[in-house]
């Protein structure tokens, strides 16, 4: 018995190292907070500018990146968050000399150390205008760009800070049907990045764009393309390392119904994830948002509720009790209805090109939901028959209508 206490002693103490071994990794780097300083939180890279107004980053994981953390870890002697108020030509003084920026996939602002000339030897947290000095007497500053000189030497792959501005020749009318396929900045500005010449051309079509300048799929080895759909006629734009700041003002008289396409082609060293907004429109323009949003709520007020759910629970109770069912025919007259409200939704489609499939689905708020409300699903499926139409390169809307009350209870836009 007491060898075979040992025995299993042992093998217990080998499990317990073996799982160590695996786990103590797994939760060091999955931290979710990792301060640096004892207040900065790790940057998701490490971005330099040396001298020659060349651009290297640094990727967490890399070597570099961990001995780069080290040496300002070594470098900083103090943290405060009450440090002298930076303006923002200072920082513009600073991004035109050498410097270090931590950068955040996120919208946390950056911190910087200077290597030239203007507030050499402290730390800058970024803000929206300016910054904040956050850190003084840095010690050992030129240590870390002879350093990251020297680490350069072996083939680091560089970038130059460049951009370049277009405005297409064609004005457009955008399809409701396409503004899924953009961020909505708000009702007459839209935004997409764009990384490959197939998509490029997907939303050249979209938007009937035209430059004097071709664009090629070689520009997308060393850019990204942010194309910016706007009824706002003037439009400006600053870049910096960590960020890309639009800025839409009105002309007065030409504000229209039309959009204009704004391409902006920007060296992949800037943090295009990380893009501000600013709509300098007039207060008229807001009312009209207002008065759109009223009218759309409006509209799903009025709904008929004798074709269009509303009270979900009341119809789950009424399915399941219910030993009815409809045609598929006469799904397709309720299908017609449903189309057309579907078109303020989610443009409309050539009825030629509907089908139809038989399926269980998830009652949802598709023709339900306010302009004030989140998208809501159903946990409980329903038999339905589900109406699709199309355009020709596969963007389209699908409305069910359940199989035994013939009510509209939901549907879904797809495409890409």
């Amino acid at each position: 018995m007491k060898k075979v206490f040992i025995v299993l002693l042992l093998i217990i103490i080998a499990i317990i190292l073996i799982v160590a071994l695996f786990l103590v990794p797994y939760v060091m780097n999955n931290k979710t907070e990792v301060i640096l300083g004892d207040e900065i939180i790790l940057p998701d890279r490490i971005v330099y500018k040396n001298s020659n107004n060349q651009y290297y980053e640094f990727l967490k994981k890399s070597n570099e990146y961990n001995e780069l953390i080290n040496l300002v870890g070594n470098t900083l002697k103090n943290y405060t968050n009450d440090g002298d108020v930076v303006s923002q030509d200072t920082i513009d003084n600073i991004h035109n000399e050498t410097f270090l920026e931590f950068d955040y996939e996120t919208a946390s602002k950056n911190y910087i150390i200077p290597f030239g000339n203007t507030l050499k030897d402290e730390m800058v947290k970024l803000s929206d205008t300016g910054g904040k000095i956050c850190s003084t007497d840095l010690k050992n500053v030129n240590k870390i760009k002879k350093e990251l000189d020297k680490k350069l030497t072996v083939g680091q792959k560089s970038y130059s800070l460049d951009y370049k501005e277009y405005i297409s020749k064609n004005q457009f009318i955008l399809d409701y049907k396409y503004t899924q396929q953009f961020k909505n900045i708000n009702y007459k500005i839209y935004q997409v990045k764009i990384q490959d010449m197939k998509t490029y051309e997907r939303y050249q079509e979209m938007c009937h764009l035209a430059f004097d300048d071709q664009i090629t799929e070689d520009i997308f080895n060393d850019y990204d393309v942010i194309l910016t759909a706007s009824m706002v006629p003037k439009i400006t734009v600053k870049v910096s390392v960590g960020n890309i700041r639009y800025t839409y003002e009105d002309v007065p008289n030409s504000y229209g119904a039309q959009y204009i396409a704004h391409l902006l082609v920007v060296s992949k060293i800037v943090n295009t994830d990380c893009i501000y907004n600013t709509d300098l429109s007039t207060v008229d323009q807001q009312a009209s948002l207002d008065e759109s949003r009223r009218t759309y709520d409006e509209q799903v007020d009025n709904l008929d509720e004798n074709i269009f759910v509303k009270d979900f629970d009341s119809f789950s109770n009424e399915y399941t009790n219910s030993s009815s069912s409809i045609t598929e025919d006469q799904a397709k007259e309720i299908a017609n209805t449903a189309f057309d409200e579907a078109s303020r939704i989610a443009g409309s489609y050539d009825k030629n090109s509907q089908t139809c499939k038989i399926q269980n689905v998830h009652p949802n708020n598709f023709f339900t939901r306010k302009s004030n409300e989140t998208d809501s699903v159903l946990p409980n499926e329903v038999t339905a028959y589900c109406f699709s139409r199309e355009d020709e390169i596969g963007n389209g809307v699908t409305v069910y209508i359940d199989n035994k009350l013939g009510k509209v209870i939901g549907g879904e836009a797809f495409g890409d």
